[in-house]
């Protein structure tokens, strides 16, 4: 798949964005409450191709130390192509040109098996010494 040929977007349907969860096996979310999610969202980047949504990712930031990339998603047919890399490329130079004067600590769930993948950008495993153990409440 040629790069060029994708472009990123940021904004995506609800349905749309409903549909990449499916094909992933992401928690499914009707169409109501993914209005809602995305309407909440800081930052979103879709990758589409031939006018069709292959990848998406949201990033939750409070634009001062703290930002959370959340639903890393790339439809199972374009994965290995390179669309997670521009994916993460872009929420990570989103977050660089809106902090100045401080740092961010960027942080992310990485799906099993995926740690590689997100350990190429910088991300480090938890725990660790500067961060600890990272924690988890399903409320």
């Amino acid at each position: 798949m040629d790069h060029q040929n994708i472009e990123l977007r940021h904004s995506i349907s609800p349905e749309m964005f409903c549909r990449l969860r499916e094909q992933v096996n992401f928690q499914k979310v009707s169409q109501r409450q993914a209005k809602k999610i995305l309407e909440n969202t800081s930052y979103i980047c879709a990758a589409f191709y031939n006018n069709e949504p292959v990848g998406v990712t949201r990033l939750l930031f409070d634009y001062g130390t703290d930002a959370y990339i959340t639903d890393v998603i790339v439809n199972p047919g374009y994965q290995g192509c390179g669309i997670g890399r521009l994916l993460i490329e872009n929420v990570l130079n989103y977050i660089r040109q809106n902090v100045t004067d401080t740092k961010v600590v960027c942080s992310l769930y990485a799906n099993q098996g995926k740690e590689d993948f997100y350990h190429r950008f910088g991300f480090e495993k938890l725990p660790n010494i500067k961060y600890g153990y990272g924690m988890v409440l399903d409320v």
